[in-house]
């Protein structure tokens, strides 16, 4: 393994040692929970310098693509985690725990994307896609109605045929692509009909819209999800760095 000569023309160094990195792990060729080189050995290996290396690997650990663990190493997190897996969802209960909710009305399709969903996965229209739509319900009460784009071409070897309803952390994980954060808008709408009958709220009933695109560790959009949430004491949580 080396960086390809034509990245050492390119600033910062960092980054380029970042990505080959990140795509050695997409690859497989560290598998979840293995243990990656030390930073002397990958600075050999790859002719650049430890704190190169340090920095690269800083930002794969603010990624959340690898943990450091003192005097142990650094290892390849296992995105299928329940910790990890449910690291995007930010609505919390006025207590601060997560709301966990169960699946209603689940729908699922397939085809060549819309204009809004080029636009927002950065797609033509040749490109197919996966969607599913679903209710979710917190206890007894409606509390989101969510829907889900994904780019299948994205995820090597994917047929949609196989999907379910996917989780993208363990979909991506299982196709050799590592997502490592999320992108998303937060705005307030009002219930149209449709909306308002799933959430059993009236018309017109100021709600919370989340959009929120997901990419792969390279960049490349791989999920949209949009999701209408009708919010009581709970809350949305955002971390600013």
């Amino acid at each position: 393994m080396a960086v390809p000569a034509k990245s050492l023309a390119r600033e910062p160094l960092y980054l380029q040692v970042c990505e080959l990195l990140t795509r050695q792990i997409a690859s497989g060729f560290w598998k979840p929970n293995s243990a990656l080189p030390n930073e002397l050995e990958l600075a050999k290996e790859l002719g650049v310098s430890p704190g190169t290396v340090r920095k690269a690997m800083e930002k794969l650990e603010a990624d959340r693509l690898v943990v450091r663990r003192q005097g142990r190493g650094t290892f390849v997190i296992d995105q299928t985690g329940p910790e990890i897996a449910s690291r995007f969802d930010r609505v919390r209960r006025g207590d601060g725990e997560p709301v966990v909710l169960r699946v209603g009305v689940f729908q699922q399709s397939s085809g060549m994307p819309t204009e809004e969903e080029q636009r927002m996965l950065c797609i033509g229209p040749d490109d197919a896609v996966a969607r599913k739509r679903r209710l979710l319900i917190d206890g007894d009460r409606p509390f989101a109605v969510e829907e889900t784009c994904l780019v299948v071409g994205r995820l090597p070897g994917l047929e949609v045929s196989e999907l379910d309803d996917w989780s993208i952390t363990r979909l991506a994980q299982r196709y050799g692509v590592h997502v490592a954060r999320a992108s998303e808008e937060v705005r307030v709408t009002a219930a149209p009909l449709e909306v308002a009958a799933l959430l059993s709220v009236a018309p017109g009933t100021i709600l919370v819209q989340l959009d929120r695109i997901i990419p792969t560790a390279c960049d490349e959009p791989l999920e949209w999800r949009s999701s209408v949430c009708h919010l009581r004491e709970e809350y949305y949580h955002a971390e600013v760095n």
